[in-house]
């Protein structure tokens, strides 16, 4: 009955986020969208790919065998808090979104870390959340961003957007790479490909353009290498 009862607090909890995605969302302010992390609009497509793979998720956890019992079972309740936080995030105002976002963004590093711990003998229970957090990681990023603008803020620490900026996407772009090497996760680095990709296409400033051009090529040729890699082995 326990489990019973997590999947479906995770169908409605999933159920709440569609609904405040589609239904529910607030548009960015043109003034305050308009920053240099700011990804091309195509880039959020990727939120249907995420719905895809966690509803795939979510179906199977009802004809579930053993193994993902356990999964549904250990990461319980925080799966689906991240998706009401997530959902909640597009509902609210600019300033409080970024409380939810980061909420978000924790609750899902913590369901990430449980399964990583449960030693599967599959890695695809873990894909969805993979993807869902290095995307949840880009829009943290540029929520960020976005809320700091709309709330007149030029500088911190002396430093004003633009090193602000460059200095968190190479951060990010250094985070993804570990995923890759620590985590041995390829999802998560190509989800920054994709952040990254968009980022790139999207703005004009030349440094911006440098530092997310540079993580791009460096994380595909780093797959594709291992990849290339593997199967010359095999």
């Amino acid at each position: 009955m326990r489990l019973l009862g997590l999947k479906l607090i995770n169908l409605a909890s999933f159920m709440y986020l569609l609904t405040a995605s589609f239904f529910l969302s607030q548009n960015l302010q043109p003034s305050t969208a308009n920053v240099y992390v700011m990804p091309a609009p195509f880039a959020f497509s990727i939120w249907f790919v995420i719905y895809l793979l966690l509803f795939i998720f979510l179906m199977k956890s009802f004809f579930a065998n053993e193994e993902l019992d356990r999964v549904v079972d250990h990461i319980g309740l925080w799966f689906p808090l991240s998706m009401f936080l997530s959902g909640t995030t597009v509902i609210v105002g600019t300033t409080p979104s970024l409380l939810f976002i980061t909420l978000s963004l924790l609750t899902l590093c913590v369901v990430y870390t449980i399964i990583q711990r449960l030693n599967l003998s599959t890695q695809k229970y873990r894909t969805p959340f993979s993807i869902y957090l290095a995307w949840t990681s880009i829009a943290t990023i540029v929520d960020t961003f976005v809320v700091l603008k709309a709330n007149g803020v030029q500088e911190l620490f002396a430093i004003g957007e633009l090193g602000w900026s460059a200095f968190i996407l190479a951060v990010g772009g250094l985070i993804a790479l570990a995923f890759y090497f620590i985590q041995k996760d390829t999802w998560f680095p190509l989800v920054f490909i994709w952040g990254y990709g968009a980022i790139f296409a999207y703005q004009e400033n030349t440094l911006i353009k440098f530092i997310t051009g540079a993580f791009v090529v460096i994380l595909l040729f780093i797959i594709f290498f291992s990849w290339f890699q593997k199967n010359r082995v095999s």
